[in-house]
Protein backbone atom coordinates (compact mmCIF):
# COMPACT_ATOMS: atom_id res chain seq x y z
CA UNK A 1 0.00 0.00 0.00
CA UNK A 2 1.24 3.35 -1.01
CA UNK A 3 0.43 6.57 0.73
CA UNK A 4 -0.30 9.71 -1.26
CA UNK A 5 0.83 13.14 -0.39
CA UNK A 6 -2.65 14.16 0.38
CA UNK A 7 -2.91 11.50 3.08
CA UNK A 8 -0.26 13.19 5.26
CA UNK A 9 -1.29 15.70 7.92
CA UNK A 10 -1.05 19.33 6.99
CA UNK A 11 1.59 20.30 9.48
CA UNK A 12 3.99 17.87 7.79
CA UNK A 13 3.25 18.87 4.24
CA UNK A 14 3.18 22.62 4.60
CA UNK A 15 6.45 24.37 4.30
CA UNK A 16 7.53 26.39 7.30
CA UNK A 17 7.46 30.12 6.93
CA UNK A 18 10.85 31.72 6.66
CA UNK A 19 11.46 34.03 9.51
CA UNK A 20 13.83 36.88 8.99
CA UNK A 21 16.98 37.39 11.00
CA UNK A 22 15.37 40.36 12.68
CA UNK A 23 15.29 38.65 16.09
CA UNK A 24 19.03 37.90 16.02
CA UNK A 25 19.84 41.42 14.86
CA UNK A 26 17.74 43.01 17.60
CA UNK A 27 19.34 40.78 20.26
CA UNK A 28 22.84 41.67 19.02
CA UNK A 29 22.13 45.40 18.98
CA UNK A 30 20.66 45.31 22.49
CA UNK A 31 23.66 43.34 23.83
CA UNK A 32 26.09 45.80 22.23
CA UNK A 33 24.29 48.83 23.68
CA UNK A 34 24.21 47.32 27.18
CA UNK A 35 27.91 46.39 27.01
CA UNK A 36 28.98 49.82 25.78
CA UNK A 37 26.91 51.48 28.52
CA UNK A 38 28.54 49.33 31.21
CA UNK A 39 32.01 50.13 29.85
CA UNK A 40 31.20 53.85 29.80
CA UNK A 41 30.05 53.82 33.43
CA UNK A 42 33.13 51.87 34.53
CA UNK A 43 35.41 54.26 32.62
CA UNK A 44 33.85 57.30 34.23
CA UNK A 45 34.31 55.78 37.70
CA UNK A 46 37.93 54.91 36.90
CA UNK A 47 38.66 58.43 35.65
CA UNK A 48 37.17 60.02 38.77
CA UNK A 49 39.32 57.91 41.08
CA UNK A 50 42.38 58.63 38.92
CA UNK A 51 41.80 62.38 39.17
CA UNK A 52 41.43 62.08 42.96
CA UNK A 53 44.68 60.09 43.17
CA UNK A 54 46.51 62.65 41.05
CA UNK A 55 45.29 65.47 43.28
CA UNK A 56 46.49 63.62 46.38
CA UNK A 57 49.89 62.90 44.80
CA UNK A 58 50.52 66.58 44.10
CA UNK A 59 50.33 67.35 47.79
CA UNK A 60 53.09 64.89 48.74
CA UNK A 61 56.54 66.37 49.48
CA UNK A 62 59.42 65.78 47.11
CA UNK A 63 61.85 63.02 48.16
CA UNK A 64 65.34 63.90 49.40
CA UNK A 65 68.12 63.85 46.85
CA UNK A 66 70.44 60.88 47.09
CA UNK A 67 73.21 62.33 44.98
CA UNK A 68 73.80 65.57 43.18
CA UNK A 69 75.03 65.51 39.62
CA UNK A 70 76.94 68.53 38.36
CA UNK A 71 78.51 69.13 35.02
CA UNK A 72 82.26 69.59 34.83
CA UNK A 73 83.72 72.89 33.73
CA UNK A 74 84.78 73.14 30.12
CA UNK A 75 88.41 72.13 29.63
CA UNK A 76 89.39 75.59 28.32
CA UNK A 77 88.48 77.31 31.61
CA UNK A 78 90.62 75.05 33.83
CA UNK A 79 94.03 76.26 34.94
CA UNK A 80 96.01 73.08 34.48
CA UNK A 81 99.21 74.53 35.88
CA UNK A 82 97.51 75.37 39.20
CA UNK A 83 95.80 71.93 39.35
CA UNK A 84 99.12 70.11 38.80
CA UNK A 85 100.88 72.19 41.47
CA UNK A 86 98.10 71.47 44.00
CA UNK A 87 98.36 67.78 43.29
CA UNK A 88 102.15 67.85 43.72
CA UNK A 89 101.72 69.61 47.09
CA UNK A 90 99.13 67.03 48.18
CA UNK A 91 101.38 64.14 47.15
CA UNK A 92 104.38 65.63 48.95
CA UNK A 93 102.51 65.82 52.27
CA UNK A 94 102.55 62.61 54.31
CA UNK A 95 99.01 61.35 54.52
CA UNK A 96 97.83 59.58 57.61
CA UNK A 97 94.69 57.74 56.84
CA UNK A 98 92.29 57.46 59.75
CA UNK A 99 91.55 53.95 60.87
CA UNK A 100 88.19 52.89 59.67
CA UNK A 101 86.33 50.43 61.87
CA UNK A 102 85.27 47.23 60.20
CA UNK A 103 82.37 44.99 61.00
CA UNK A 104 78.79 45.57 61.97
CA UNK A 105 79.61 47.97 64.87
CA UNK A 106 80.78 50.62 62.40
CA UNK A 107 79.38 54.02 63.32
CA UNK A 108 80.82 55.76 60.23
CA UNK A 109 78.26 57.03 57.75
CA UNK A 110 78.08 55.61 54.28
CA UNK A 111 79.62 57.78 51.58
CA UNK A 112 76.95 59.16 49.29
CA UNK A 113 78.80 61.87 47.35
CA UNK A 114 81.62 60.89 45.02
CA UNK A 115 83.88 63.50 43.44
CA UNK A 116 87.57 64.37 43.00
CA UNK A 117 87.89 66.07 46.41
CA UNK A 118 86.87 63.04 48.48
CA UNK A 119 88.63 60.37 46.39
CA UNK A 120 91.14 58.26 48.30
CA UNK A 121 93.24 55.96 46.12
CA UNK A 122 93.71 52.32 47.12
CA UNK A 123 96.59 50.06 46.36
CA UNK A 124 96.35 47.44 43.66
CA UNK A 125 94.30 44.37 44.50
CA UNK A 126 96.07 41.88 42.27
CA UNK A 127 99.74 42.34 43.23
CA UNK A 128 101.65 39.29 44.42
CA UNK A 129 104.62 39.87 46.69
CA UNK A 130 107.21 37.10 46.74
CA UNK A 131 109.45 38.55 49.45
CA UNK A 132 110.61 35.66 51.64
CA UNK A 133 107.32 33.88 52.02
CA UNK A 134 107.66 31.81 48.87
CA UNK A 135 108.79 28.22 49.35
CA UNK A 136 108.56 25.77 46.48
CA UNK A 137 106.51 22.66 47.05
CA UNK A 138 108.60 19.52 47.23
CA UNK A 139 107.50 16.69 44.96
CA UNK A 140 106.04 13.64 46.67
CA UNK A 141 108.53 10.95 47.54
CA UNK A 142 107.71 7.54 46.17
CA UNK A 143 106.49 5.09 48.77
CA UNK A 144 108.74 2.25 49.90
CA UNK A 145 108.67 -1.09 48.17
CA UNK A 146 105.38 -2.89 48.43
CA UNK A 147 105.43 -6.65 48.64
CA UNK A 148 102.79 -8.31 46.49
CA UNK A 149 101.79 -11.91 47.05
CA UNK A 150 100.03 -13.68 44.20
CA UNK A 151 97.61 -16.24 45.52
CA UNK A 152 96.42 -17.82 42.29
CA UNK A 153 97.27 -16.99 38.73
CA UNK A 154 95.45 -18.62 35.91
CA UNK A 155 95.01 -17.88 32.26
CA UNK A 156 91.80 -19.85 32.18
CA UNK A 157 89.92 -16.58 32.61
CA UNK A 158 90.62 -15.67 28.98
CA UNK A 159 88.59 -18.60 27.61
CA UNK A 160 85.52 -18.04 29.81
CA UNK A 161 83.01 -16.99 27.12
CA UNK A 162 83.45 -20.27 25.28
CA UNK A 163 81.26 -23.25 26.20
CA UNK A 164 82.89 -25.83 28.46
CA UNK A 165 83.95 -28.87 26.45
CA UNK A 166 83.61 -27.19 23.06
CA UNK A 167 86.24 -27.40 20.35
CA UNK A 168 86.78 -23.64 20.49
CA UNK A 169 87.49 -23.73 24.25
CA UNK A 170 89.90 -26.67 23.82
CA UNK A 171 91.69 -24.81 21.03
CA UNK A 172 91.89 -21.68 23.23
CA UNK A 173 93.36 -23.63 26.14
CA UNK A 174 95.88 -25.39 23.94
CA UNK A 175 96.91 -22.05 22.42
CA UNK A 176 97.51 -20.58 25.90
CA UNK A 177 99.20 -23.75 27.17
CA UNK A 178 96.59 -24.60 29.80
CA UNK A 179 96.18 -28.29 28.97
CA UNK A 180 96.14 -30.49 32.07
Amino acid sequence: MKADRTDAPEWLTSRPRKRGNAGAIIAGVLGTVVTLGALNVAGQAFLQTTVKNLAENRQQPKPKLIAEITRAEPAASKDWQRIVEEQVRRDAMPQQQPEQPTGSDSSAEKQTVFNDENYTPRGADNVLSLGGSYQPVEPEKPAGKVRVTVIKETKDQTCWPLKEGSIERRNCKSYLGLQR
